[in-house]
C-alpha cells in the first residue's frame, strides 16, 4: 500500500471513529435529558394529582329491599355482567366538580354511554344539565366513568348485583352545618413574609388550615377547603366554592404585615364588609368576625386588635354568606413570627378559630 493511500485510509478511519463517538455522546445526553424530562413530568403528574381535595367514597353493597335508599336523584350504571365480582370506587373532586367512578375486575367489559342513566323523580334521561359532561373509558379490566357535575354534591355509592348507583344529595341535605375554609394566597401568590423572607404567608396560612382540618374532621361540621396544598386558586373560585356548597360561613386565614420601617405592629385582627350585609339566621359577617377574633385571642393569649371593616376586598364584596378574614399575626413582628412558626401554636390558633366558629353557628341556629 502506498503512503498516500495509507494516509487516506487512516484519515477516513479517524473520521469514522469521531463520528461514532459524537453519535454515542449525543445519544447519552439525549437519554439523560429524556430521563430528566420524564422525572419532571412525573413530578408534574404528582402535583396535578394533589391539586384539589379529593374525597374517596367506598361502595355499600345494597340488598334488593334497600332500593328505597336511592331516593329520587341518582346516576345508575348498569353492569354488563351480573354479580359483585368487581372492585368499585368513587372519587369526588368537589373543587373541580368532577366525580369519577372506577370499576376493576375480570367481569368489567362492554361499557358505553347506554350503560349510564340519570334519574330525577319521574324523569329518566340519558342527558341532563346536572351532568354537564360525561366520559367513559375502558382499558383491559378497568372501566372509568367521569362526570362533570353542575354543582357540588355529597354522593353515596351503592352497589347491587346488576348496577352501581351514585346517589346525589346536596351538602345541606346530609349535614346540619357546612363551612368553607380558605387558606389565603398560594402558588405564585405568596402573600407577605417574615423580615428575612424565610417564612411566607401562603405556607403559614396553609399549616394553620391543616391543623383546623384535623379538628373539623372529628366534629359534626362539614368543611370544604379551597386548597390543601401550594397552588393557585382564584378569588372567584374561592367565593364560588362557598356558594356552590351552600355554606353557612366562609373563613379565610391570613397573616398580616406592617410597613417595612415599623415592625412594632403585632396581634390578631379580623375583617368584615359592611357594604354587602350577609346574614345566616342571627349571624352577620361582623358578628362572625368578632366571634373568630374572640376565639383566637382567648385560646392563644395573643394581643387582641380590632374587628375592622374592609368593603373593597373581593371575598367580602362577592360572598353571599357571612365571611371574615382572620389575620392571625404580623409576620413583620419578631414576637408574632416566633409564635407563628411553631406547630404547637398553629394548633392553638386553629383551635381558636374552631371555638369562634362553633359560637357563630350557634347564633345561626337561633333563627
Amino acid at each position: 500500500m502506498e503512503m498516500q493511500e495509507w494516509r487516506r485510509l487512516a484519515f477516513r478511519s479517524v473520521c469514522l471513529l469521531v463520528g461514532v463517538l459524537l453519535i454515542t455522546f449525543a445519544g447519552t445526553v439525549y437519554s439523560q435529558e429524556n430521563l430528566k424530562q420524564r422525572g419532571n413530568d412525573g413530578n408534574r403528574t404528582a402535583q396535578t394529582q394533589k391539586l384539589s381535595e379529593i374525597e374517596h367514597v367506598e361502595a355499600h353493597v345494597m340488598k334488593r329491599e334497600e332500593l328505597s335508599r336511592l331516593g329520587e336523584h341518582y346516576i345508575k350504571i348498569s353492569k354488563t355482567v351480573t354479580g359483585q365480582a368487581v372492585s368499585v370506587r368513587l372519587d369526588n373532586d368537589y373543587m373541580e366538580r368532577i366525580m369519577t367512578l372506577t370499576m376493576k375486575g375480570t367481569s368489567v367489559k362492554g361499557y358505553g354511554k347506554s350503560s349510564v342513566t340519570y334519574h330525577k323523580g319521574d324523569k329518566t334521561s340519558q342527558t341532563d344539565n346536572v351532568i354537564q359532561k360525561e366520559k367513559i373509558s375502558q382499558i383491559h379490566e378497568m372501566a372509568r366513568f367521569t362526570f362533570h357535575m353542575n354543582r357540588i354534591y355529597e354522593p353515596e355509592l351503592l352497589e347491587s348485583e346488576d348496577a352501581c348507583y351514585i346517589v346525589l344529595r346536596r351538602p345541606k341535605e346530609v349535614y346540619s352545618h357546612v363551612v368553607v375554609i380558605d387558606a389565603g394566597h398560594g402558588g405564585d401568590d405568596e402573600g407577605t413574609g417574615s423580615i428575612d423572607w424565610k417564612y411566607r404567608e401562603k405556607d403559614s396560612a396553609l399549616k394553620i388550615v391543616e391543623c383546623l382540618k384535623q379538628i373539623l374532621d372529628s366534629s359534626d361540621i362539614k368543611a370544604y377547603y379551597t386548597r390543601l396544598d401550594d397552588r393557585d386558586v382564584t378569588k372567584k373560585d374561592r367565593v364560588r366554592l362557598a356558594k356552590d356548597a351552600g355554606a353557612d360561613v366562609l373563613i379565610s386565614v391570613h397573616c398580616n404585615a406592617s410597613d417595612a420601617y415599623d415592625t412594632t405592629a403585632k396581634g390578631v385582627e379580623t375583617l368584615y364588609s359592611g357594604r354587602k350585609e350577609t346574614t345566616a339566621g342571627d349571624l352577620t359577617s361582623r358578628q362572625l368576625a368578632k366571634d373568630i377574633l374572640d376565639g383566637v385571642c382567648e385560646t392563644t393569649g395573643r394581643r387582641r386588635r380590632k374587628v375592622i371593616r374592609r368593603d373593597q376586598l373581593y371575598l367580602m364584596h362577592h360572598a353571599d354568606v357571612p365571611v371574615t378574614i382572620v389575620e392571625v399575626g404580623y409576620m413583620t413582628n419578631r414576637s408574632d413570627m416566633r409564635y407563628l412558626k411553631k406547630q404547637k401554636n398553629q394548633q392553638e390558633i386553629a383551635q381558636g378559630i374552631y371555638n369562634g366558629l362553633c359560637k357563630s353557628l350557634k347564633r345561626k341556629e337561633r333563627n
